[in-house]
């Protein structure tokens, strides 16, 4: 028995890297999963996971937009009849300093990675309210705590979309809507942008090495590491966890 068998989630951001390790991870706890990107590969990342024996289906989602988060929601309640669990996780980087920062480069940042996840969080209640009650799992990072200068964007919506977790959980907690918030902050991990892909020309040598000298654990994490984490955030087993920050770095954000 899963511990997410019955369960219904949506992962954004969920054609590749942490967003396909997430979905994949509540897929493998029992969940049917809706996954959605602006990449049209995640339709491929779908029918990979249908063809493991999952429940898994795509769409094509952009979260700066108000009407499709109120289309995927439909979709998902109209595939499996209801709506469990959000995990925002589709988010982008820009890698500017403040002086190379510009209005419009924090405008979009913002849009996605702070805006985005609002949306969707307004988007799910009725759904999830009518399910009685689930979880919402914000991707924060480890920026919130770890300060590198060229994240100076980033960071800050990070540190934002941390903050909305936190009060949404509070609100959530007594409006008696049954409804969990928690954000996980990963660091660096095992995905494109550290290992290289087609559109995501991978860092120097000397580079992965600085990356991993500052990690305790001494690796690069995994995107099932992250999968896991939000498994166990939306299964019953934490019942009584909401408003929490959780930090999965190898320990980056220890010294």
């Amino acid at each position: 028995m899963g511990m997410l068998d019955g369960k219904v989630a949506i992962v954004t951001g969920a054609a590749r890297g942490l967003g396909l390790g997430i979905a994949r991870a509540f897929c493998e706890a029992g969940a049917a999963v809706m996954l959605t990107d602006v990449l049209a590969e995640g339709e491929a990342s779908a029918a990979a996971l249908r063809g493991e024996g999952h429940k898994a289906a795509f769409l094509h989602h952009d979260v700066t937009d108000e009407a499709a988060w109120e289309a995927v929601v439909s979709a998902t309640v109209a595939e499996w009849g209801r709506l469990d669990s959000l995990v925002n996780n589709a988010g982008i980087n820009l890698i500017l300093t403040i002086e190379e920062a510009t209005v419009e480069d924090f405008r979009r940042i913002l849009d996605v990675n702070l805006l985005g996840p609002f949306r969707g969080t307004k988007a799910v209640i009725p759904a999830m309210k009518a399910s009685g009650g689930g979880s919402i799992v914000n991707i924060s990072s480890n920026s919130t705590r770890k300060m590198f200068p060229q994240t100076t964007v980033y960071s800050a919506t990070k540190a934002a979309l941390a903050n909305l977790s936190k009060t949404t959980a509070a609100h959530f907690g007594r409006s008696g809507a049954n409804i969990r918030v928690n954000s996980i902050h990963p660091g660096a991990h095992a995905t494109n942008m550290i290992l290289g892909g087609a559109d995501d020309p991978a860092p120097s040598q000397e580079m992965k090495d600085v990356l991993v000298s500052m990690i305790p654990m001494g690796r690069f994490g995994e995107p099932s590491e992250i999968g896991s984490t939000a498994v166990f955030l939306a299964s019953d087993m934490a019942s009584y966890i909401t408003g929490a920050e959780i930090f999965v770095d190898g320990g980056a954000t220890t010294g």
